[in-house]
């Protein structure tokens, strides 16, 4: 018996040393949590894996978006999810906005986002669709920096959650400019915005004491715009207050940890804050991980990661599918919808070069077209239009609604608006003139200006000029004329421009904001208020177009007369030069291409680099200063304002040698393969066909004349 006992005492003293082991460990375990949290921005309407404009899948969308966050939560029940706007905008899906609920609301209502900051592309249409919006959500709605005129929030600033414990503010901010980009006011109600540098510091006062994690779900880029701070700045002000930023609107793809007061993209324990962008239109989903650590009452955040899971490889989430089904078919059956005819392809290809669209750096029939139909539908002397996509062309065949969407890719509004000669030019230096850089000696291609997008350079119809990029900016516009005779700073004109441009330019004090000025808002007034539809309205009434070019305006002060001219852009659509790209990817050919600088390099010989001609390096930049002081005379006779090239008198002495041969250009042709199989220069093809403004650019079917 005493033997029994003491083995029944052994077990019982093991069973309790193995209990006063394992509590311990309990209670540690129990005192560190991780919180996760899952991101989207920029949807722009991607409901599904497919494009409209094109009608072609993708391999991106909310579908698949779901497929992800489904799988996450295998993992983690208790995430939260986030979007961070310009959600509900795009792709077709606004065509349904007046729909009981709109189908991204119905989406992220399915998906249980938990929160949706608004973005500026929210406030593009009626303000009665964004309350529908705000109205139907089921995830809270913020927007902190936006306020009534009665001074008061219109929506909450943040949200507390708790999850395993934790408490997790989210606080959301959008772009502080949508009163600057909404020409028409009622859109966003006439409120006000305050930056977010400003916000953030008001919210996070109003948090103190509140939450023991903090993530801010902000609309806006790591840049800043308009002289407003932007998220680097933002994040770097509050590092010590903020855990992590989940922010859109910029379009890019970033995963930053901020260590001893610079952004790394490498992961680092000691970052003090994280700032997550996860690119456009679902193609990733950003994920963010709190490790926090039991503090006293309250936690403590010990580490932060993040990253972006690729949509890319996952399936389509069938329930949601289903679910926007109706919408989905409804959306390809109107981008089918034939409405016209496109008698020839507008581009045969609409690259120059990999990265140098052709309807950048020479007037095309693409930006014409548009310019052609706000000039018709407003009844406006002149017209600005942007290239909104490198990729834009029409092709011949059908013109069908989802064409529409190829040559213009957003839904904007159209508006007309008086100005004056001078005011004119102001606008042509900001949104023409200083997108293009200066260029200088052994520069083998025209570039870009990194800080501008493409779709902030416009190019005008209704007037005739050049872009002189020898100049500095500012003063790169010249020769501006407007029915064959010099501009005037008081002339009186109508100006043909989208909401989105004329919001930028009132706001920047280079257009009037009086509503008296305005003579034309198709918001207002017109059946198809869209500038997109109505392109497909005019195909429509025209049965079938052609492309067309008036050429009223060209690029000059530059000269790429080198004998290795062909060489270099063999190699860069080979692949073996790169043409530079921005940091963040968005804007390409931000770097000319230079013969000098391939020298040096040892990518070409100093023969390549050799000028064909004895002319001088910036051939084009002596001949407008010899025009202006004569106020182009001769031009005041021809009324045609569409064709400046008739309009000099040199240029009709182009077709006078009947003996010398004519030539139609092919694929693969430039002029300096021409001038080699002919046995002449360069400059004695372009001494023939004056038409030729730019040495680096002749087309597909363009006839040249050849010396003999």
């Amino acid at each position: 018996m005493n033997r029994k006992l003491r083995k029944l005492f052994s077990v019982v003293l093991f069973l309790a040393m193995f209990i006063g082991i394992l509590g311990p460990i309990n209670v540690r375990a129990a005192e560190s949590v991780e919180i996760n949290i899952l991101g989207t921005s920029d949807m722009h309407g991607f409901l599904r894996a497919h494009d409209y404009a094109t009608d072609t899948p993708t391999t991106n969308g909310l579908t698949k978006v779901a497929s992800v966050v489904k799988e996450e939560r295998t993992k983690d029940p208790n995430l939260l999810l986030v979007d961070a706007g310009d959600s509900t905008q795009g792709n077709f899906v606004s065509d349904y906005r007046n729909n009981d609920i709109h189908p991204v609301v119905k989406a992220m209502n399915l998906m249980k986002y938990d929160t949706f900051t608004l973005g500026n592309h929210e406030f593009n249409y009626e303000f009665s669709s964004l309350q529908n919006i705000i109205a139907k959500s089921n995830a809270t709605v913020l927007g902190g920096n936006i306020y009534k005129q009665d001074g008061t929030r219109f929506l909450q600033p943040y949200v507390i959650k708790e999850v395993k414990g934790v408490k997790v503010a989210i606080f959301g901010v959008t772009a502080p400019h949508v009163d600057r980009w909404e020409s028409d006011k009622s859109h966003y109600d006439n409120m006000n915005f305050t930056t977010p540098m400003e916000e953030t510091g008001k919210i996070l006062k109003e948090l103190e004491g509140k939450a023991d994690v903090i993530i801010g779900v902000v609309h806006y880029g790591e840049d800043g715009e308009y002289g407003a701070e932007g998220m680097y700045e933002v994040a770097k002000k509050y590092q010590d207050k903020v855990d992590a930023f989940f922010i859109g609107h910029a379009h890019s793809t970033l995963t930053k940890y901020l260590v001893n007061g610079e952004f790394t993209d490498e992961y680092s324990k000691d970052a003090s804050t994280v700032l997550l962008e996860t690119g456009s239109n679902g193609k990733n989903v950003g994920k963010i991980t709190i490790s926090v650590q039991k503090d006293g009452a309250g936690w403590k955040v010990e580490d932060k990661k993040i990253g972006n899971i690729s949509t890319a490889e996952y399936k389509e989430d069938a329930e949601l599918v289903e679910a926007i089904k109706d919408i989905h078919e409804a959306s390809v059956k109107t981008a089918n919808t034939v409405v016209g005819k496109v008698g020839k392809n507008f581009y045969d290809d609409p690259f120059f070069l990999p990265g140098i669209p052709n309807a950048v750096i020479a007037d095309g029939p693409l930006v014409d077209l548009i310019n052609e139909v706000q000039l018709e539908v407003t009844g406006a002397d002149v017209s600005l239009a942007a290239l909104f996509d490198v990729n834009s062309n029409l092709t011949k065949g059908d013109y069908k609604m989802k064409d529409g969407v190829k040559v213009y890719k957003y839904d904007n509004t159209l508006f007309a608006v008086k100005i004056t000669g001078k005011q004119l030019k102001a606008i042509m230096e900001l949104q023409a003139g200083n997108f293009f850089n200066q260029y200088k000696d052994g520069d083998i291609t025209i570039s870009f200006n990194e800080n501008i997008r493409l779709y902030n350079y416009d190019m005008f119809a209704g007037v005739n000029y050049q872009i002189d990029i020898s100049k500095p900016e500012g003063k790169r516009i010249v020769n501006v004329t407007y029915k064959g005779a010099p501009l005037k700073d008081n002339e009186q004109l109508v100006l043909a421009l989208n909401n989105y441009r004329y919001g930028g330019l009132a706001a920047a004090g280079l257009i009037s904001s009086d509503p008296a000025d305005v003579v034309y808002d198709s918001a207002a007034t017109a059946s198809v208020p869209a500038v997109r539809d109505m392109i497909s309205e005019y195909v429509a009434k025209q049965g079938s177009i052609m492309p067309k070019t008036d050429k009223n305006w060209e690029i000059i002060g530059y000269n790429f007369d080198y004998a290795g001219a062909e060489k270099v852009y063999d190699m860069i659509r080979k692949g073996e030069i790169a043409i530079p790209t921005s940091v963040d990817g968005r804007t390409t050919n931000v770097k000319a291409v230079n013969m000098n600088e391939l020298v040096k390099a040892g990518v070409i010989t100093p023969e390549d680099a050799k000028r064909v001609s004895q002319q001088p390096a910036k051939p084009a930049e002596e001949k407008p200063v010899k025009e202006k002081p004569v106020k182009e005379e001769p031009v005041k006779e021809n009324p045609v304002k569409e064709k400046p090239a008739k309009e000099k008198p040199a240029e009709k002495e182009t077709v006078k040698p009947v003996e010398d041969t004519k030539y139609t250009v092919a694929k693969g042709d430039c002029l300096w393969n021409l001038a080699k199989k002919f046995g002449c220069t360069i400059s004695d093809i372009l001494k023939l066909n004056k038409e030729i403004k730019n040495q680096d650019l002749i087309y597909i079917g363009q006839v040249l004349v050849i010396p003999n």
